[in-house]
């Protein structure tokens, strides 16, 4: 049989207590986040992942595309301003591909980032998905996809705990007003899945930081 990035794997439903403690350093994306320059690229692109994944373009909605290219762009918007190879891409959304089977698959993967590429040239400057000579870059200020900006936000609310309790608590009543739901949800693959975990936690961890900031206030 033919493998294709159509055929993905069954999502299995995780437990967020269960895998809290997972190992890291056996997932194959343990690069940083969306360490990309904040002052790079478009301004006008937003990607929201803290929910449906959700795109704009300098305010005007866009369609985010299939399960497939919302994976592929969710991978993209959490690594925003660095290069992500087509063999990650790949193993992002079907898993661990080896021998033969890789060719296909990365062949097949460009087809389904065209219709992403196209959805982000709307403004005919060349769009902010940009190809590279290892896989694609996705040129937006990482500021504007919310998942990265909640991740700082709660980051900035740690420092300040101990220096201005009511301004930690104002950043994180933010941070957690960026959610509309489970995070990527519907978004297949086991890169979207490990980071709903990843994403999750943190939201835990930003509600038991705020409780303790009002207890601390009564």
């Amino acid at each position: 049989m033919t493998s294709s990035i159509l055929l993905l794997p069954r999502s299995r439903t995780t437990s967020r207590t269960a895998e809290s403690g997972r190992d890291e350093a056996r997932t194959p994306w343990t690069r940083p986040v969306g360490q990309g320059g904040a002052g790079q690229g478009r301004r006008g692109v937003e990607i929201s992942l803290l929910g449906p994944v959700r795109a704009w373009d300098g305010g005007c909605p866009l369609f985010p595309g299939t399960p497939v290219q919302q994976a592929l762009l969710s991978m993209l918007a959490l690594r925003a301003g660095m290069e992500v190879s087509v063999a990650e891409l790949v193993e992002g959304v079907v898993g661990p591909v080896e021998g033969e089977a890789a060719g296909p698959l990365e062949e097949e993967l460009h087809v389904h980032v065209a219709p992403v590429q196209r959805l982000l040239r709307r403004r005919g400057d060349g769009g902010a998905l940009r190809s590279t000579d290892g896989g694609y870059r996705l040129e937006i200020n990482p500021g504007l996809v919310d998942a990265i900006a909640f991740e700082h936000t709660i980051g900035d609310a740690r420092v300040l705990m101990g220096i201005d309790p009511a301004a930690a608590e104002l950043l994180l009543d933010r941070a957690l007003g960026r959610w509309r739901g489970a995070p990527l949800q519907g978004v297949p693959g086991p890169f979207a899945e490990w980071e709903r975990i990843r994403l999750w936690d943190l939201h835990d961890e930003a509600s038991v930081m705020r409780r303790r900031l009002r207890l601390l206030r009564r």
